[in-house]
């Protein structure tokens, strides 16, 4: 049975590919502050709290440590008006989308080659390029690009290994990540990419035979290139 362990799994994303895991007869770890649902063991942590991380990664190891996938999905918007940004959310942003997945893989890197794991980082399209749609999302974008390098640099520390790290560009899809950060609620769902659909090909990118590497992707709603 393989072992999948998701930041974020309790919500969004992060919880749709639990449950397409679950159903594929993966064991799932959570790491969140909220639990995930039935049949998914949970590890508590605030990402944004390096103590926190530092327990989840012993948790991790003592307890998970045959692992053989990490996926980095938790993020936040970070929304504010460029101007009017306040350096708390900056730095809270900055915590969660960049320093969390790859403060999380360094401590993790022995265990990740040893177990021939891969690496899952999920970006943003924003990070590709500045398009319409990213106003007052200046610490989103900024951080998510922070990933985004993280990724460049771990890929060729694992291209020596076994191990493969995947950076996704996504981009929109059904989410409560801007109803969490300012109270915007998404009322247009049928605009926006189903979360189910998006674990599938998370899954199936992570089942792909090891010697196949699909190093980025982008995966985006019809008609959003360019």
């Amino acid at each position: 049975m393989k072992t999948i362990i998701i930041t974020g799994a309790s919500d969004g994303l992060g919880k749709a590919l639990a449950e397409a895991c679950v159903k594929n007869n993966m064991r799932v770890i959570n790491i969140s502050r909220t639990k995930s649902f039935s049949g998914v063991e949970n590890i508590c942590c605030d990402l944004s709290k390096q103590e926190d991380i530092d327990r989840a990664v012993e948790i991790i190891k003592e307890k998970y440590s045959d692992f053989n996938v990490l996926v980095n999905n938790s993020a936040i918007v970070g929304y504010e008006p460029i101007n009017n940004i306040s350096y708390e959310k900056f730095e809270r942003t900055w915590k969660i989308n960049t320093i969390a997945p790859l403060y999380l893989i360094s401590k993790l890197y022995d265990l990740i080659v040893k177990n021939e794991a891969d690496v899952l980082n999920i970006g943003t399209t924003h990070s590709q390029h500045a398009h319409p749609g990213i106003e007052n999302q200046l610490a989103y974008c900024a951080t998510k690009y922070g990933l985004r390098g993280g990724s460049y640099n771990i890929s060729m520390e694992l291209k020596k290994t076994k191990s493969r790290l995947i950076h996704v560009y996504m981009g929109g899809f059904q989410s409560r990540m801007h109803e969490k950060d300012y109270g915007n609620v998404m009322t247009d769902h049928e605009n926006w990419m189903k979360p189910s659909d998006l674990a599938e090909i998370l899954l199936y990118l992570v089942n792909l035979p090891k010697g196949i590497e699909i190093s980025e992707i982008t995966i985006n709603r019809k008609g959003r290139r360019g």
